[in-house]
């Protein structure tokens, strides 16, 4: 049996004692497109494969795991192609297939699991399948598009705007920061005022209704909360309160209205990473890498036991098998009102066990064994640990998924002043329904108390104010993207997979395309002038309904609605045609480049963040100049500082990061930078172990309030580590004279 991660072994063994099997790990997969391989394109679909030789950990290659995994495939009966049951697990397999020999091919079954259970390894090698040629045929599509489209556009980028890359979603997510980027700059605040009064007996009501022609005195606010009076200025709310006596009469009771609201469904990959980026406070990488951990098994004891079902799924169907267990656990631990009724069970996307391997569907993310509870994990792992807490909120929202709506009554009180009505809203918890066990768990917080005792109000009745509260309220700017709403924003859209939420915005920031700041994506000048220059170039091909139809008929294709090749003819012959028209750099008109005579045009560093003249020759011809353009655009500020180098005038500039160094202003000619830029803090008692010159803190120019330990004969010496010890500059680690 092959499977992708070693981690899986323990947890499958232990359910195929007695029978004569290997399990060997892939360690993901083997192969990959050759790098630089881009021989295919219109009327031309093209592989190059090569195996992956990078190291799987200290010790081992992937080359010599390859030659393993021939070797007893050559030995065996039988060969059970076990990975992941998605398209990627999919592709690994035919990987796997494609390097054997013809005789060993003949013995391969592909055996999927949607969790490492008994009864679901089991059954998988029962009921075997061939390889399903139409999710390997999407997966090839994905690759030539992902490398077409990516190397098209890094180039680009390289050469028109200074870019690191681009890619085919990454370039949409981007735009997503830039788009709010926009949103946020265009945002327009507006203030108005709402009047609140406290009655004597202590309780609070709002004015929600003028009297009959009152509001032609009055200036009122279009963009205030609908169900309130929102006045435009204050000075009219002044005028209006001299028009009201001390007494309010209860004029209405309203009817009770029952409010309900339904229980969470099962998780899917991109709800588990909103809900557990929101709750746990956690990034989304480190979400998928414990939701890994927990399918693929947590020692617990002498045994490993895998706790949850396949992590990515963009599904929320339930076995049917689960759901009765799920329901045996509930009738057993909690009250009868707390399980679902049946008509509403019958809702539920409830899947028989054959539909589940034979149609390839997906469960949602739920454990394995719902009598697992989170108190007894406990007794194996710390309950501050991401584990613990990642599969308490897995265990609590699936419990909670089959308990019934939670139950809300409101009821509305109408008092009258002079004409003038104002309110106040009672609503009381009647049922907590699923937030019993979300609540019970530490998932949400209990209901307030009830500040005030309804019941004490008579209608027709006349109550004293006490005093008046003026507020003044403020709509709010749109709120950068923290990692969970980007993902929102994505799956939204129909935009990126389960697999690619967390990669997506980890290629965005590591690209200095975005920092991270305070849980929010910030887009950097470099980033928002890739975002626009793409837009302006490929608006018919970075954009949100383009992406969102490359993920359907990459999801046709695999349910053998769409004709890989077609699509992949189409795209090309498309983007050929668009990208030849934006290729062309812009001309700096009347000047040759002084040292070859060939023409000059306009490039920007993605080091400075800056336009920039240089020849059209590069890298044959390496003449550059500032551009006097992009000077009158920058906003840097000239000091009353001389450089030291070239006796130029010394400005304050922002880096690509944002922060702000000292530099001359006759950059590219001159390249002094202020060295004390740092933040450089001596470090006593210290020497270099390379140049044994003195040892000093340094502040990361990347990232605010991080600092690291450097070699003070820097850039002469480039030894650094963090401040745990940890070498920074671990490329140079070989060969230490490479330091100095």
């Amino acid at each position: 049996m092959l499977v992708e991660s070693p981690a899986k072994i323990k947890s499958i063994s232990k359910y195929l004692e007695g029978r004569d099997m290997k399990i060997m790990a892939t360690y993901g997969h083997i192969r990959e497109l050759a790098k630089g391989w881009l021989n295919f394109g219109p009327n031309k679909i093209n592989f190059k494969w090569e195996n992956i030789d990078k190291k799987i950990d200290y010790a081992n290659k992937k080359i010599p795991v390859i030659e393993a995994i021939k070797k007893e495939a050559s030995l065996a009966s039988k060969i059970y192609l076990s990975t992941d049951p998605d398209r990627e697990g999919e592709a690994i397999s035919w990987h796997i297939y494609s390097i054997l020999g013809e005789k060993e091919q003949k013995k391969c079954f592909r055996a999927v699991f949607n969790e490492i259970t008994e009864s679901a390894v089991k059954y998988s090698l029962e009921n075997t399948r061939q390889l399903d040629q139409a999710q390997i045929n999407s997966y090839l599509a994905r690759i030539l598009l992902d490398r077409w489209i990516g190397f098209k556009l890094s180039k680009y980028v390289r050469r028109k705007v200074g870019g690191l890359s681009a890619g085919r979603v990454q370039s949409i997510a981007l735009k997503f920061l830039a788009d709010k980027e926009e949103e946020i700059k265009a945002f327009q605040p507006k203030n108005w005022f709402i009047l609140k009064v406290q009655l004597a007996n202590e309780l609070w009501i709002s004015l929600s209704k003028l009297s009959a022609g009152a509001e032609a005195q009055f200036e009122l606010s279009p963009h205030g909360h609908k169900g309130y009076v929102n006045f435009q200025t204050k000075e009219d709310l002044d005028k209006f309160l001299i028009q009201l006596d001390d007494h309010y009469l209860l004029s209405e009771i309203g009817e009770s209205k029952i409010e309900s609201s339904n229980a969470p469904e099962v998780f899917k990959t991109s709800t588990l990473f909103e809900i557990a980026i929101n709750k746990l406070g956690a990034k989304s990488q480190e979400v998928q890498r414990t939701a890994q951990r927990l399918y693929e098994g947590i020692p617990l004891g002498e045994e490993t036991v895998s706790l949850i079902s396949y992590p990515r799924t963009d599904r929320t169907s339930l076995s049917e098998e689960f759901v009765q267990t799920s329901k045996k656990f509930i009738a057993a631990n909690y009250d009868s009102k707390y399980w679902v009724d049946e008509t509403n069970l019958k809702k539920r996307d409830i899947k028989k066990k054959k539909d589940l391997f034979t149609q390839g569907a997906h469960e949602g993310i739920r454990p394995t064994d719902i009598y697992m509870t989170p108190e007894q994990f406990s007794r194996w792992v710390s309950t501050s640990s991401l584990e613990f807490r990642l599969y308490n909120l897995i265990w609590s929202y699936t419990v909670a998924s089959f308990f019934p709506p939670s139950k809300n009554e409101k009821k509305r009180y109408n008092f009258i002043n002079q004409g003038n009505v104002f309110f106040a809203t009672e609503n009381k918890e009647i049922f907590d329904g699923y937030k019993y066990i979300l609540r019970k768990n530490g998932l949400m917080e209990l209901p307030e108390k009830a500040e005030f005792n309804f019941n004490l109000l008579k209608k027709n009745e006349k109550y004293l104010s006490k005093q008046y509260n003026i507020v003044e309220e403020r709509n709010s700017p749109p709120a950068k993207y923290s990692e969970a709403t980007l993902i929102k924003a994505l799956e939204n859209k129909g935009i990126g997979r389960p697999s690619t939420y967390p990669l997506i915005s980890e290629i965005v920031r590591s690209r200095n395309y975005a920092n991270f700041k305070n849980k929010k994506f910030e887009i950097t000048e470099l980033g928002y002038k890739v975002s626009k220059d793409l837009d302006k170039n490929f608006s018919s091909f970075i954009s949100y309904d383009y992406t969102k139809s490359m993920e359907e008929e990459l999801d046709n294709i695999s349910k053998l609605k769409t004709d890989w090749k077609e699509f992949l003819e189409s795209v090309f012959k498309t983007w050929e045609k668009d990208y030849n028209k934006a290729e062309h750099f812009e001309i700096v008109k009347d000047k040759l480049c002084p040292e070859c005579q060939k023409q000059c045009v306009y490039k920007f560093s993605r080091r400075w963040g800056s336009k920039f003249i240089g020849c059209i020759d590069f890298p044959n011809c390496k003449f550059t100049e500032n551009s006097a353009r992009e000077n009158k655009q920058q906003n840097f500020e000239v000091l009353d500082k001389i450089c030291p180098d070239c006796k130029g005038q010394l400005a304050k500039k922002k880096n690509k990061w944002g922060k702000f160094f000292v530099s001359c202003t006759n950059f590219p000619k001159c390249k002094y930078i202020e060295k004390n830029q740092q933040e450089i803090e001596p470090i006593e008692n210290s020497s270099c172990p390379y140049c044994k010159g003195q040892l000093v803190y340094k502040a990361s120019l990347k990232k605010e309030g991080v600092k690291f330990i450097s070699c003070s004969n820097y850039p002469k010496c480039k030894y650094s580590s963090s401040l745990s010890g940890k070498r920074r500059n671990s490329r140079f680690s070989k060969n230490k004279e490479n330091l100095i």
